[in-house]
């Protein structure tokens, strides 16, 4: 025990003083907070499992987040001539879900606790979109946050593979009984193979697009690579929805493919990579179409998501325009409150349709649909500009984790949620707001800049006839 609490102080005392080092780096560069962000699953992992501290590892991003907002008043004082604040397209439908979930909490709140906790993790981890917005100062940084999170991506993605080459043991629960030919799952340290295959559906399309951005022969090549060893890790988590969605995030970045002339090409290659997975790897294809059989609707119902999913449906009837509020149903936070009946509901969409309601779940789906749509607008208004690709590739990826939504809890994970919300902001930023190109808004100019703002809804805006150019 001595040994032990001697190795756990010696941690603690490292972890503090990379922790003041830090916070100097921070101060002296902010934009920096944001790579630190990028580092969110790194550092989660490493409070949770290397320090070992329970502590820590529950209360560390609320931290940084008090950080990062005393950061941001700390930007407003010492670089005066800065904007204080940067407004964005999505500030107004991000206000709106959130003041239509304390709403629900309010008035459809069977215990205020659980409801409250549950509203703070839905709710949390988009705020990590501002500091993205705000924080960020150069479009080098936001380059070099997707650098970070594509050498990130790598790692998981090596040893994935490493592990599936490993025959590394998983949990039986992982696969059917019916499967029992599939030697393992790969999960690296995210500890899913599901949620590991939806980050690989979300950078992907990034490391391809980093393959165009790129000026040298050998850094394409590499970012041709890395998106190989991704895709191999994620060929091998043998997860059925984040693969499916891949296929739709592939689908989504070749019909935005800026030269359409190569659009017909990259189709036959996506084409040709699947009939070579399914060569290389038969398991990918045997679990498709085992998801077909009468066997797995079965064993489904008995205790997997369709018997999840019309369970769900059961309850919205009951509760269709409230829901049975926050924290009650199909999430973390009620199996953690050991609510009865509670169970990991497997589509975000329909969790939140239960828990709150009709009117929630509008407010969600507006948030969602106002994201993607704006992130497309991104696309036109960088089209001149090498960072088109990088806009590009994000929103690819936000498009694939999008459609996982739909079949797994992807947005209960703190880690997803927060790269989805730091995509956002990246194009967000890259877009509207690099240059001082952001998009005027009735909250910085009045009546003008609502007609701006307007006019930027329609392609009608002056910085829609400037956009970002490739200077750094």
């Amino acid at each position: 025990m001595g040994a032990f609490g001697a190795a756990s102080s010696i941690r603690l005392s490292f972890a503090f003083i990379a922790a003041l080092a830090a916070l100097v780096i921070l101060l002296l560069d902010f934009q920096k907070t944001v790579y630190a962000l990028a580092c969110f699953l790194v550092l989660d992992y490493g409070f949770r499992q290397v320090l070992q501290s329970a502590f820590l590892g529950s209360v560390w991003d609320e931290l940084f987040f008090i950080f990062c907002a005393g950061l941001l008043l700390y930007k407003w004082v010492v670089f005066r001539k800065e904007k204080a604040y940067r407004w964005t397209p999505l500030e107004f439908p991000i206000f709106l879900f959130i003041a239509v979930g304390i709403i629900l909490l309010l008035i459809n709140a069977p215990d205020m606790r659980i409801g409250i906790e549950g509203l703070r993790v839905v709710i949390q981890y988009i705020l990590w979109y501002f500091v993205a917005t705000q924080l960020l100062r150069t479009k080098t940084g936001a380059r070099n946050v997707l650098y970070v999170l594509i050498l990130i991506g790598t790692a998981l993605g090596l040893h994935g593979i490493y592990q599936y080459v490993a025959n590394v043991p998983m949990p039986a629960n992982w696969i059917d009984s019916l499967e029992a030919g599939l030697r393992t799952r790969a999960f690296s340290i995210v500890g899913s193979p599901n949620i590991l295959g939806s980050l690989m559906v979300l950078l992907v399309p990034v490391s391809i697009g980093f393959a165009f951005f790129e000026k040298k022969l050998m850094k394409k090549l590499l970012f041709a690579g890395v998106a190989l060893i991704m895709t191999g890790c994620l060929v091998v988590t043998h997860s059925r929805g984040a693969e499916l969605s891949f296929i739709l995030a592939a689908l989504v970045y070749i019909a935005l493919l800026r030269d359409k002339r190569i659009i017909l090409p990259s189709v036959l290659v996506l084409a040709l990579g699947l009939v070579l997975i399914i060569v290389a790897v038969p398991s990918v294809l045997d679990r498709m179409i085992y998801m077909l059989s009468p066997e797995y609707l079965a064993s489904s119902m008995r205790g997997g998501r369709m018997i999840r999913w019309l369970t769900g449906l059961e309850m919205l009837k009951g509760n269709p325009w409230l829901g049975l509020g926050l924290g009650q149903f199909g999430g973390a936070v009620a199996v953690n409150n050991n609510i009865p009946g509670a169970f990991y509901m497997d589509n975000y969409f329909l969790k939140t349709a239960v828990e709150m309601g009709i009117v929630g779940l509008a407010a969600f789906v507006g948030l969602v649909a106002c994201t993607l749509t704006w992130n497309l607008r991104a696309l036109r208004r960088v089209r001149n500009s090498r960072f088109y690709y990088l806009v590009h590739g994000t929103f690819a990826g936000m498009c694939g984790v999008i459609a996982h939504n739909f079949v797994e809890n992807v947005f209960e994970v703190p880690m997803m949620v927060t790269y989805f919300w730091l995509f956002a902001g990246v194009n967000i930023f890259l877009a509207y707001i690099a240059e001082d190109n952001a998009v005027p808004s009735g909250c910085e100019a009045g009546n003008g800049g609502e007609t701006a703002a307007n006019n930027s809804l329609t392609g009608n805006s002056e910085t829609d006839q400037n956009p970002v150019t490739e200077q750094e």
